[in-house]
């Protein structure tokens, strides 16, 4: 384990995601669309978590803290653009990316308009605790979430993963450290955050199963739901991470930084390109030692 980065690195990215597999998740359309339900609601979230941390902008005083604010900014940003791509290519799939997005920010709009900018940061903070904890799970070298993916979108969820570990503690901090923190708001932002997540993107994966035509074939929704939720599953040894949370005094860098997310960034800063990057930290086959 590496303790924690110095320094938080925007990176812009620029993925070829048009001629990917419908299902590049190794052929699993119910893993391949849990994942495609996540990115479509990644511009927007993005733009909330932002605005989230932006209220309090002003309050900060720590130049450190400062300078990881202004990085996140720019890594949220990139990370919108990226799957707003994506989101197009979903959009000629038949997906009705355009209703689920006008949910989503009607959605987001009532948050804003409703809840206190504390509890939004609090939001924000738990959100970030979700992504950074599937980040480190991509990567993990016991479960190799991505092994079987197609190599753009591996590459592009690697990415986006690193780089949610990368700045796991930002909004954290803000939220402690400026907002005036506490036990209880954060700890029921992840509960209210995670049911929200379940309830959102469920209802999109069944749509998205719906237009792949596959809603009427049990036995693989049921395998595909395996895998996320099953004995060992994608999700499920997420779990122990996930509810490290709760845990009085927790912070973000208390899990410090996985061996394979530095050695991702290690490979990036050698080869600029993130393909090769997950390549050689995979280990596949095709890779010239």
């Amino acid at each position: 384990m590496t303790a924690r980065i110095d320094h938080i690195i925007p990176r812009k990215m620029n993925f070829d995601v048009h001629d990917v597999p419908v299902w590049w998740y190794g052929g699993d359309p119910v893993v391949t669309r849990f994942f495609d339900a996540l990115s479509v609601h990644f511009p927007d979230g993005e733009r909330f978590f932002i605005q989230s941390v932006r209220n309090y902008q002003d309050r900060i005083t720590d130049p450190k803290l400062k300078d990881d604010v202004k990085a996140f900014f720019r890594q949220e940003a990139q990370h919108g653009i990226v799957h707003d791509r994506y989101n197009a290519v979903m959009a000629s799939q038949g997906v009705k990316v355009d209703k689920v997005i006008d949910r989503m920010k009607a959605l987001l709009g009532l948050t804003q308009k409703h809840l206190p900018i504390k509890y939004q940061l609090a939001l924000t903070a738990a959100f970030e605790h979700i992504t950074a904890t599937l980040g480190e799970g991509f990567l993990d070298g016991k479960s190799e979430m991505f092994r079987d993916a197609d190599p753009v979108m591996r590459a592009m969820f690697l990415w986006h993963g690193v780089e949610e570990v990368e700045h796991k503690a930002v909004a954290y901090d803000v939220y402690d450290q400026v907002a005036g923190g506490g036990y209880f708001t954060r700890t029921s932002a992840l509960i209210v955050g995670t049911a929200l997540v379940h309830v959102v993107v469920g209802r999109v994966l069944w749509h998205m199963l719906k237009v792949d035509g596959v809603t009427g074939r049990p036995l693989l929704l049921a395998r595909g739901l395996y895998r996320l939720y099953g004995h060992n599953g994608i999700l499920t040894r997420l779990l122990v991470p996930y509810l490290a949370w709760f845990r009085p005094g927790f912070h973000p860098w208390d899990s410090e930084m996985p061996e394979r997310v530095s050695a991702w960034l290690a490979e990036y800063e050698r080869h600029a390109d993130p393909l090769e990057a997950s390549r050689r930290v995979f280990g596949d086959a095709s890779v010239a030692r």
